[in-house]
């Protein structure tokens, strides 16, 4: 994994939170500024999405340790 993907992995758009809700933009952003409340059902499956997210982030991480350690020992 190179440091542009393993970066990338560490922001999250609204646009890529809504889709993973199954909302609207407008729909997400009017939550985020509490003009709106999410319905139980979508804090679910932002629950979700973001142990998701967290497991994808773990992944990344022991990736780039791997290299890390890869690279140290062939040097």
């Amino acid at each position: 994994m190179n440091f542009k993907e393993a970066t990338d992995l560490l922001s999250v758009s609204l646009e890529q939170i809504a889709e993973a809700l199954g909302k609207s933009y407008g729909t997400v952003l009017a939550y985020r500024t509490g003009d709106r409340v999410p319905p139980a059902e979508v804090r679910q499956r932002l629950a979700m999405f973001m142990r998701d997210r967290s497991a994808a982030l773990i992944k990344a991480a022991e990736d780039v340790e791997n290299e890390i350690n890869s690279y140290e020992r062939t040097g």
